[in-house]
């Protein structure tokens, strides 16, 4: 007689863990949530998150690489009908202006996870780097394509903007952050545009 296989080990369970946990690292924080929160919160028994993932640094890095794929579609969608470097640059920054304004916002996951992990060779530290790195690139291709002398000073400048408006939003509880950077980002742009 086969055994009853329980709901929670169903194909689900794997996805049902990776959404908690995102929930939870980024409301509270990596350091804060046990894999017996995120069990719990996934509707599932403890042994079925450790048949799925080996550790909590592996569920934190899957999380992490989950969130780093939504963000990149989701620059994707915002940037891909702008036509011109300086409508890019602006859509890039109204698309982070999007992501200060949501209700349950606790700052940049990436700078958070990085802080938290502290240690360069851990997998959701690696993941926020190449992340990080991937933005200041698309920054600079725009200035490839607007003519820009210094396309790699750009794209720092506006990493740096950008990573400023996370933090202004989430210490200073300034919402209009992304629209400030948004403003410096395209004058640094200058009418080459």
């Amino acid at each position: 007689m086969a055994r009853p296989r329980h709901d929670a080990e169903g194909p689900n369970a794997r996805s049902r863990i990776l959404e908690a946990a995102a929930d939870l690292f980024y409301r509270k924080g990596i350091a804060n949530v046990g894999v017996d929160e995120v069990a719990l919160k996934s509707r599932i028994a403890k042994m079925t998150l450790y048949h799925h993932f080996a550790s909590k640094d592996d569920v934190v890095v899957e999380t992490l690489q989950g969130r780093r794929d939504l963000r990149e579609r989701e620059w994707q969608a915002a940037t891909g009908r702008a036509r011109t470097p300086r409508g890019k640059v602006g859509a890039a920054f109204d698309y982070l202006d999007t992501l200060l304004g949501a209700p349950d916002f606790r700052g940049c996951a990436f700078i958070n996870a990085a802080v938290e992990t502290a240690d360069p060779e851990h997998g959701a530290f690696q993941i926020a780097e190449s992340y990080k790195r991937s933005i200041r690139w698309r920054f600079e291709s725009i200035a490839k394509e607007a003519g820009l002398k210094n396309p790699r000073l750009f794209g720092r400048q506006c990493l740096m903007l950008w990573d400023g408006a996370l933090v202004s939003a989430l210490v200073l509880d300034d919402r209009n952050a992304a629209r400030a950077a948004r403003s410096a980002a395209v004058a640094l742009l200058g009418t080459s545009t």
